[in-house]
């Protein structure tokens, strides 16, 4: 069991080591003195903080709603991206007129291809799920998820206070994010970056995704396993293959 399933466990607290080591330990509702369930190292710590694993809070950090999603996936394994989310939920894709609401199946159309079919052994591995999600999640925090340009953030703020209408006033985050996203599609290379934003991000069904590229049919699914490899070799989650000559 890794450290973030531990922490995501109810009454889990992260925490410096009471010893005066470096690094950290998850303890049970944030008891020090008693010896850790699992240890993180400061680099762990770090990149959970960038990654928005982890957040602070009075007794020392705890598991963000991404970082439960990230142990669940860890909990499952190489299945992971078919459970991380709820069995249906509601989600907001971006057409070329706007925003719509549509409701989603778990997984969407990706989570098939984590599963043996007809005996066969799964398309996509552990690495392309990573990839992916790492894709879906910067674009789900970045400046993209707007609804026209002028209006980045598509929705009020909670407090009744008009949302800005400069895409300059977005918060830096969400430009760095959409920095990552525009970086990771120009990486995969035209029409693969199609394929990931309609099957990844819009989860649109493979065989839409093909009419729309112009594809023929049953082209969509290798290449999509090609636009991952891309896509994983890009966040350096895979070396990329040398060429022998």
């Amino acid at each position: 069991m890794s450290w973030i399933e531990r922490l995501a466990r109810p009454g889990r607290v992260l925490a410096p080591l009471s010893s005066g080591k470096p690094g950290y330990g998850v303890f049970a509702s944030g008891d020090r003195r008693r010896r850790p369930l699992a240890l993180v190292s400061e680099a762990q710590m770090r990149r959970a903080l960038s990654d928005g694993a982890v957040e602070p809070v009075e007794a020392g950090f705890v598991a963000t709603p991404e970082g439960e999603l990230r142990a669940r996936r860890d909990e499952a394994g190489a299945a992971g991206f078919a459970v991380q989310h709820g069995p249906v939920e509601r989600r907001i894709v971006m057409e070329p007129e706007g925003e719509r609401s549509v409701f989603a199946r778990s997984g969407g159309p990706l989570a098939r291809y984590f599963k043996t079919q007809n005996g066969k052994p799964p398309l996509l591995e552990p690495v392309h799920a990573a990839a992916a999600q790492i894709l879906e999640r910067d674009y789900n925090r970045s400046a993209l998820q707007s609804r026209v340009t002028q209006d980045w953030s598509g929705m009020p703020h909670s407090g009744g206070r008009a949302a800005p209408k400069d895409r300059a006033e977005a918060p830096v985050s969400r430009l760095d994010a959409q920095e990552r996203v525009l970086a990771a599609l120009d990486a995969v290379g035209p029409g693969f970056d199609r394929l990931l934003l309609n099957v990844v991000i819009r989860e649109t069904g493979m065989g839409i995704a093909e009419r729309e590229l112009g594809w023929p049919e049953r082209t969509g699914a290798p290449a999509l396993k090609l636009a991952l490899d891309r896509l994983a070799i890009h966040y350096r989650l895979k070396k990329r293959e040398r060429v022998v000559i």
